[in-house]
């Protein structure tokens, strides 16, 4: 992967370390096959989304291994349709000699880098120079990333899972220099009654707000959860307080769970960036888990933490068997986690690496002075039985984005 990798604890007035000679790579890519065909999805989505080629099973067990009721078999398949789209068809062209900043949230963490991994293919695959800047997982690292960028000259940022108004000055500054900064999953300042400071977030499905894509995940995790312990769930429900998507997700889940009269959120567990960086989340969850003796399910918000040590407590609390666990926000090792029976029994499926693609066509229709287009990048519960992908795949919801976008860029 030919891009540099910054280091932003460095102060911005300094050369950052362990930088590789710049070299900027431009691969011309011959137009390869069409996207594969999908089933448009029921009246609930737009006629442009589709369910994945991985079909859903027809019937479902609960937690104990009982099956489920019809209602609860309902709230299964509602999840395991989801809502996944499919990537823009109107042709551009992408401009050339184009330097791009992508920002991540943290290389540390899988769900940082793997939608970076693909903004970084989908740029230099357009002949793009890229640069990536690690934030560490620190909202100072963030803004010094942004102003690294904007010292450097670029001519575009994507911050990667980083809402503005964490760094809502640096993004000022950005703008103010007539940097175009296009959103790389995170919401613009205007979601809490700011001014809009980014040409445009990520537009991921027809009608659908950032804020509602969180908490449509929520909801999803919830229907699973739900359905898997047909409507006799007690939560350990963990939110992540850092971001402004991580309540948001909280409350899709919390409002679903509100609707199942036999459910209830026993125990909740806030924990922050500072909890992942430091390695402390694993164990304020270990006792939280033992505190909730009489849980049966389990949400995480961000599937990379089962990764990190929380799956092994799931494991090590000799619980595993009776407990529902779900995360939102999956990399591919957490599919394998669910085939290994590792702590984590399901995921809402999202095609991350897709999303980072979806960044990168927005930033070359706003270069262009294009409308942004919805990107598709979706969602669908994947658990042992359902949507699973094949070992070491990445989950695409069926759908080669690849090279639907490299047809629309006509490379």
């Amino acid at each position: 992967m030919s891009q540099h990798v910054l280091d932003p604890i460095r102060s911005a007035a300094e050369p950052p370390i362990g930088i590789r000679p710049r070299s900027a790579r431009r691969r011309r890519l011959g137009a390869v096959a069409a996207i594969v065909s999908a089933v448009v999805l029921s009246a609930c989505s737009s006629p442009s989304e589709v369910e994945s080629d991985s079909s859903s099973a027809s019937s479902a067990s609960g937690g104990d291994g009982g099956s489920v009721s019809s209602g609860s078999q309902e709230l299964l398949d509602v999840a395991y349709e989801g809502r996944l789209g499919m990537p823009p068809t109107t042709a551009t062209t992408p401009p050339e000699d184009v330097e791009l900043w992508v920002v991540s949230c943290g290389e540390q963490v899988p769900s940082c880098a793997a939608p970076v991994a693909g903004a970084v293919e989908a740029a230099e695959a357009v002949g793009w120079t890229v640069d990536v800047c690690d934030g560490q997982l620190n909202p100072n690292g963030w803004g010094t990333c942004v102003r690294q960028a904007v010292s450097a000259g670029a001519d575009v940022i994507i911050p990667i899972g980083i809402d503005c108004p964490a760094v809502q000055q640096p993004f000022q500054e950005a703008r103010d220099a007539g940097v175009t900064v296009v959103g790389g999953g995170g919401a613009d300042c205007d979601a809490v009654g700011g001014e809009a400071l980014w040409a445009s977030e990520r537009l991921q499905l027809e009608g659908v707000s950032v804020q509602d894509m969180y908490v449509l995940q929520g909801k999803l995790a919830a229907d699973w959860v739900i359905g898997r312990t047909d409507g006799q769930a007690k939560v350990l429900h963990l939110v992540f307080t850092d971001p402004l998507w991580g309540p948001w997700l909280a409350q899709g889940f919390a409002d679903e769970m509100a609707t199942c009269d036999g459910c209830e959120i026993v125990s909740t567990l806030e924990y922050s960036n500072q909890d992942v960086g430091s390695g402390t989340l694993p164990q304020k969850f270990s006792t939280a888990l033992l505190q909730a003796a009489d849980v049966n399910a389990v949400f995480v918000p961000v599937s990379g933490v089962l990764n990190a040590g929380l799956g092994q407590a799931v494991v090590a609390s000799g619980r595993s068997a009776d407990l529902d666990v779900i995360a939102a926000l999956p990399v591919t090792p957490s599919y394998d986690v669910i085939r290994s029976d590792g702590g984590l029994d399901a995921v809402v499926g999202y095609p991350i690496e897709w999303g980072g693609w979806g960044s990168v066509d927005t930033a070359i229709r706003v270069l262009n002075g294009e409308e942004p287009e919805v990107q598709g990048d979706g969602f669908q519960v994947v658990d042992a039985e359902n949507n699973l992908p094949e070992a070491g795949e990445p989950f695409t919801g069926g759908v080669d984005y690849q090279a639907a976008y490299r047809e629309a860029w006509g490379i």
